[in-house]
């Protein structure tokens, strides 16, 4: 019956993240604001960056601020839910929540599945999931976008090292993390592409 409960417990905490994360502070805000989608305006990203240029610094904070709350949200309503099951937060089911989580910001089903980049949830579940990798994978993000003047560049770079540290050291969430990480890079791709050209922009 245990491993019932837990195949029980990990389907439950992946709609409910990713129903909490489908939620898109970008869009929302905007919309509140100027009455218009975002997606239309800018990049025409639902996420930080262009909320930030469309929307302004402070309502940009105020968007990074609010994905950063839905996905520990989320985990509190995970971990109360748990709590019912009688059920431990493992490292597996942390590893479902990242992914759910992802998903959720990156297709949103309130949005006809249109969201952000997955950026800023993709770096909180990381350091859920496992905080140490996650600030390695963030400072040598943080690097790279100090050489290359790019932040895509340390996005992706970033994520591709935390896939890597990840397939060595949490082995049992393995595919989850090179998932999630796989719909970032994928969602990255008009920036890969500039990127390749040398035509994406600097930030200086």
């Amino acid at each position: 019956m245990g491993g019932y409960f837990m195949t029980v417990y990990m389907v439950v905490a992946f709609i409910i993240t990713y129903l909490i994360c489908s939620v898109n502070p970008a869009i929302e805000i905007c919309k509140l604001k100027t009455g218009e989608d975002i997606r239309k305006l800018g990049s025409g990203n639902a996420g930080t960056a262009n909320a930030m240029r469309v929307l302004g610094k402070p309502l940009g904070t105020v968007v990074i601020i609010c994905d950063i709350l839905k996905v520990f949200i989320s985990l509190a309503i995970v971990y109360v839910i748990g709590k019912i099951f009688k059920q431990d937060i493992s490292v597996m089911l942390k590893s479902v929540f990242i992914l759910a989580a992802v998903i959720g910001h990156c297709y949103p089903i309130y949005y006809k599945f249109r969201g952000g980049k997955g950026v800023i949830v993709g770096m909180t579940t990381a350091f859920i999931l496992d905080a140490k990798t996650a600030l390695i994978c963030m400072i040598v993000g943080v690097i790279v976008i100090l050489i290359t003047r790019t932040v895509a560049m340390g996005t992706l770079i970033g994520t591709i090292v935390y896939v890597v540290i990840t397939i060595f050291s949490v082995k049992e969430c393995v595919i989850p993390v090179i998932i999630a990480c796989s719909i970032i890079m994928f969602k990255h791709r008009a920036n890969i592409k500039r990127i390749l050209t040398r035509q994406e922009e600097k930030i200086w």
